[in-house]
């Protein structure tokens, strides 16, 4: 039986360390980026949700990490927050490109042992 002065983790807590990790430059997570641009425009979980026509409980959870917007979402917020998708996902938009997938694709059929144009790469958010 738990005494009142045990202490016990917390499921799903997250430690110092892991906290610390998230002030390293480019380690926040989508949540974390979402909630700080939120904040930084003095939107209230309520209002963002109400411009959005999703719950609060919806925003909560990508606030948290636990989903993540649908892509059409992810461009509205974007629009909303006054920012582009890029800096709401944390890339600089380098990251992928279409030669990328080309490749992605020519690397996928031969493993596979098929032609790229018999691939299709299907991508949702």
């Amino acid at each position: 039986m738990a005494r009142e002065n045990d202490v016990r983790p917390v499921p799903g807590a997250r430690s110092a360390t892991d906290v610390q990790q998230d002030r390293r430059p480019g380690s926040e997570s989508f949540g974390t980026r979402l909630r700080r641009l939120r904040v930084t425009r003095r939107l209230s979980q309520q209002q963002l949700a109400a411009h959005l026509g999703v719950s609060v409980p919806a925003i909560s959870a990508w606030e948290k990490d636990r989903t993540r917007p649908r892509h059409g979402r992810i461009e509205a917020l974007g629009a909303l927050l006054d920012v582009s998708t890029a800096e709401l996902l944390g890339t600089d938009g380098g990251e992928f490109s279409p030669d990328m997938l080309a490749e992605s694709r020519a690397h996928i059929a031969r493993v596979v042992g098929t032609t790229p144009d018999k691939v299709r790469i299907l991508i949702e958010f």
